[in-house]
């Protein structure tokens, strides 16, 4: 009997375990977003575009926590507003997914999201290429974002950005994002994420027998 369940077993093992550690700091944006240069490695960094923008920490509506990060621009066309951290160490031809949660308690919402991740490389200080920007539409419930690009070669650096702007919803920008929860992990080869599981397996099998 136990024979027939080792393949829904391990079905269910890969869809549903993990794809890694997440490799960001302050994802749930309980610390302060920093605005004040470099180190940009396990900071948050804030940006705008002046008057009319703000990014910062929130405590209006979190998904979990006491804080979210709360990006505005106020009736200002051609603005911006985002945040961006480096993660460093990563391996060329890797997949790495940029995910989280965002969601707007403005109606109607009247600016635009970018999300993407920019390929640098640490020694250079140069940027090496960039993903082009995923912009869903955030909804007034958090709601899952994800971008998932494979690192360039010469590239040894992911810096993930999540901005706001109002330079695509002339002739007014207006309204405000909230972000939360966000991750940046590997993703494992199959045949990683097989052994992993097979791993696992047998992990169970070994603990169901000494139980018996």
């Amino acid at each position: 009997m136990k024979r027939f369940t080792v393949i829904p077993l391990l079905l269910g093992f890969l869809t549903a375990s993990p794809v890694g550690a997440n490799l960001l700091i302050n994802t749930g944006f309980e610390d302060p977003i920093t605005i004040d240069g470099p180190p940009f490695v396990g900071f948050w960094e804030g940006f705008s575009g002046g008057a009319g923008s703000l990014a910062g920490n929130s405590t209006l509506m979190p998904r979990s926590g006491a804080q979210s990060l709360g990006l505005s621009i106020d009736n200002t066309v051609d603005t911006f507003a985002g945040v961006f951290q480096d993660v460093p160490g990563l391996i060329s031809g890797t997949q790495y997914t940029f995910g989280g949660w965002h969601a707007t308690p403005s109606s109607p919402l009247d600016l635009g999201v970018e999300i993407r991740i920019e390929w640098r490389n640490s020694v250079s200080n140069i940027e090496i290429s960039r993903t082009p920007n995923l912009t869903p539409v955030p909804t007034a419930a958090y709601f899952p974002f994800n971008l998932t690009a494979a690192v360039p070669d010469g590239a040894d650096t992911g810096r993930v950005v999540y901005a706001v702007q109002s330079f695509s919803t002339n002739p007014l920008g207006n309204g405000t994002v909230l972000v939360d929860d966000v991750s940046f992990d590997v993703i494992p080869e199959p045949s990683t994420a097989l052994l992993l599981a097979i791993g696992a397996l047998g992990l169970a099998g070994m603990r169901r027998k000494r139980a018996a």
